[in-house]
């Protein structure tokens, strides 16, 4: 068996666009990653944690 040359394999292949569905995921998980990030912010910025 020989092995797959993956650079050959690549250069055939087309770029298939993403999908409409695969675009919303991609904005809802950054949204909701970085809405969680500036509440983490916020959170950690009016309740410091003591140590």
């Amino acid at each position: 068996m020989s092995d797959p040359d993956l650079r050959a394999e690549l250069k055939q292949s087309h770029v298939e666009p993403l999908l409409p569905i695969e675009k919303k995921l991609i904005a809802w998980s950054l949204g909701i990653g970085l809405t969680l990030l500036v509440l983490l912010g916020l959170l950690n910025h009016f309740w410091p944690v003591a140590l």
